[in-house]
């Protein structure tokens, strides 16, 4: 009776939608994160199939946030900033940036997309600025939803790149600092479009 049962649960696992089983996962691991098993960066560096869950993971983070600006009074613009700043820029790009100074500067071992599913579920903090509408709490909830995701960047970048901690660190800093420049070159690109468009509707 035992076995039937086990392989009827098991069977019923195996049909269940791709999309059912995915969002699954997606919990489990978010449950491992908030029980500080980190050796779930290991596991997505390594799960060639988690690409499709970590743009899931990162879209609803930021989708989060930028609803988050939008109810702040970031208006329609500030919330299309707020989406794409995450997900190309915090993620996509510091993806590629971290895989860069890693294996180029540090001899560290790992492709595009293994650094990018570590680094997707180190934005998840930045989910908690969907409460930036809270007057006066609203920011600070903000800001340590970045510095956790920060955190969690770098131990995500310490296990896909397989760095010890002092360069998994320096691999960190530098790659906040290039993703930073560029983040604050393309909103300025943004406000300036922006003034330039009210302008001339004006």
């Amino acid at each position: 009776v035992y076995n039937i049962s086990n392989y009827q649960a098991r069977a019923a696992i195996l049909v269940q939608p791709k999309e059912v089983r995915m969002f699954e996962q997606i919990i489990q691991r978010i449950t491992r994160l908030v029980k500080m098993d980190f050796t779930v960066f290991s596991d997505l560096e390594h799960d060639q199939n988690a690409n499709q869950e970590a743009m899931v993971v990162v879209g609803i983070a930021a989708l989060l946030s930028a609803i988050g600006t939008l109810l702040s009074g970031g208006g329609f613009l500030g919330f299309l900033v707020q989406l794409i700043t995450i997900f190309a820029i915090s993620w996509l790009l510091w993806s590629f940036v971290t895989m860069f100074v890693g294996t180029r500067l540090f001899a560290g071992e790992a492709d595009f997309w293994e650094v990018a599913r570590a680094l997707s579920y180190a934005m998840i903090p930045l989910a908690l600025g969907f409460l930036r509408f809270i007057p006066c709490l609203g920011s600070v909830i903000g800001l340590i939803g970045s510095l956790l995701s920060l955190v969690l960047g770098f131990l995500a970048i310490r296990e896909a790149l397989d760095l010890p901690t002092d360069k998994a660190l320096l691999t960190v800093i530098i790659g906040w600092v290039i993703v930073f420049v560029l983040q604050l070159v393309l909103l300025s690109l943004v406000g300036v479009a922006a003034f330039a468009g009210a302008a001339i509707s004006g």
